[in-house]
């Protein structure tokens, strides 16, 4: 392995190196990590020895072998923790930190992220979000204090990306499969010592491919197949079958209330593919919105400025480019929404309206129903913000309302089921506003009649139900006589 010149290196970029070369297993490389406390979530080591059917003396030979392997310098490397981040280097760190946590560590996913987001909100400064789930002394309290302490130091001393020279090797999972996804891999996968061959990989992304395309309900199970699949190998074994993989999966992903681990499956394809292939850029769609879900606006406005940039030398044609330009916008004006409150030099109706004409111009008639409702909820949002503001009764101009009525024509016209139940809720919403009851219950009933008709939608997009209700209880709220009228999903 070639020797660090000038800067000590971080100890986590050393044993990336080891696995890329092929000096440490992914699984010993797992063991090391999380028994120096350096992965995001930390695992004692009766319970890796558990985890992975091996006794605590076999979990502590793993970790003697590897450290052996790294510089006599990096125990102290590691040790010393540098400067905490501030501002967007701090948000960039926490979602890598949270990426790494949603991948991983099935069974301490869900506190973990929950004690991320309070030390996030610590470290903004803003108020800490108060979970009444846990009474004061539970065991998820206290294992949420101490999450907290080691989250907070994973971040002030988060290691940059390892140099591209070296194999990227995946390192994001590498633990055993949870027992109730064993079933969908063979049991002579399984058996082996070492990772399944390329040809049951390219069974996992049929099957991956085929339960996406049917929305019949498995692909969220193979999702998590794949990830665990691809995690057996010390390297990628096909970059393009890998980055297909992780593709679907980043959809399916952030489709999942938009789960965090979106985010670093996208990093992922662009670690493989670079910053200039289609399959990275339309990677960066489903990492926005995941971003965005999370709280994490700057870093998703961050990750779509690179992106369009890199749209503009992307391998690929003409065409396929204003395709990939138009996707990206379409989250951009939604981080210019989220950000309108910030001091973020980012106007969102000129970039709305620009995205509309661009789409227009260039002809890519599949978005043109995203970039019409993109034009119009930026109108409805910055008019809704405008009456708050200046404590007016809400009120839309003429050419917004046709706008409205232009827009709903392309949506129905475009027969997708799921743009057209997004675009009910904003009726919702707008029928709010106006104070009219009976254009919130005819779009509450539209709605509630494609999630009754449609079961993809509630079982893939959960976060449309969440929505449906935050509106559906703002509008009880404006009008108590609602809540007959109105059922909660």
């Amino acid at each position: 392995m070639e020797e660090t010149s000038g800067r000590q290196e971080h100890p986590v970029a050393f044993v990336t190196k080891l696995v890329g070369l092929g000096k440490v297993s992914p699984r010993n490389a797992s063991i090391w990590l999380r028994t120096a406390g350096m992965a995001p979530a930390p695992v004692t080591r009766k319970g890796l020895a558990n985890k992975w059917d091996l006794t605590v003396r076999q979990v502590h030979n793993v970790h003697r072998a590897v450290t052996l392997q790294l510089p006599a310098s990096s125990p102290a490397a590691a040790a010393h923790a540098g400067t905490a981040p501030s501002g967007a280097m701090l948000e960039a760190a926490l979602a890598a930190v949270h990426a790494q946590l949603d991948v991983g560590d099935h069974d301490v996913r869900q506190d973990a992220s929950r004690a991320l987001r309070t030390l996030a909100a610590q470290a903004r400064g803003v108020a800490v979000p108060r979970n009444r789930a846990h009474p004061q002394g539970s065991p998820a309290r206290s294992r949420g204090y101490r999450l907290r302490a080691h989250l907070k130091e994973r971040i002030e001393r988060l290691p940059p990306d390892p140099p591209s020279r070296y194999p990227a090797p995946f390192l994001a999972v590498g633990q055993p499969l949870p027992a109730p996804l064993a079933r969908l891999v063979p049991g002579t996968v399984r058996s082996r010592s070492g990772p399944p061959d390329t040809d049951c990989l390219a069974g996992l992304l049929a099957d991956l491919r085929d339960a996406h395309t049917r929305k019949d309900g498995r692909a969220a199970a193979l999702t998590e197949v794949c990830l665990w699949a691809l995690a057996q190998y010390p390297t990628s074994p096909d970059p393009a079958l890998e980055s297909e993989m992780l593709r679907i999966c980043a959809i399916e992903l952030r489709q999942q209330s938009a789960r965090m681990a979106a985010v670093w499956a996208a990093r992922r394809i662009r670690q493989l593919q670079g910053p200039y292939a289609p399959a990275t850029l339309y990677a960066v769609h489903d990492e926005a919105i995941a971003l965005r879900g999370n709280g994490y606006h700057l870093r998703a406005l961050h990750v779509l400025r690179q992106a369009l940039e890199n749209t503009k030398r992307a391998e690929c044609a003409e065409a396929e480019r204003h395709l990939i330009t138009c996707v990206l916008m379409s989250q951009l004006v939604h981080v210019a929404l989220d950000l309108r409150h910030q001091t973020t030099l980012l106007d969102a109706r000129p970039l709305s309206r620009s995205y509309f004409d661009f789409n227009q111009q260039t002809g890519v008639h599949f978005y043109l129903p995203a970039a019409a409702r993109s034009q119009f909820e930026t109108e409805f949002v910055l008019a809704t913000d405008r009456a708050r503001r200046d404590r007016e009764r809400f009120w839309i101009p003429a050419s917004v309302r046709r706008m409205y009525d232009t827009t709903d024509k392309i949506i129905r016209a475009s027969g997708s089921e799921i743009w057209t139940a997004q675009w009910a809720i904003l009726t919702m919403q707008l029928g709010i506003g106006h104070r009219d009851s009976d254009a919130v219950i005819a779009a509450a009933a539209e709605f509630a009649s494609f999630v009754s008709t449609v079961p993809w939608i509630r079982r893939d997009h959960p976060s449309e139900l969440v929505h449906y209700n935050l509106v559906r209880d703002r509008a009880v709220k404006a009008s108590p006589a609602l809540d007959a009228d109105l059922p909660p999903l």
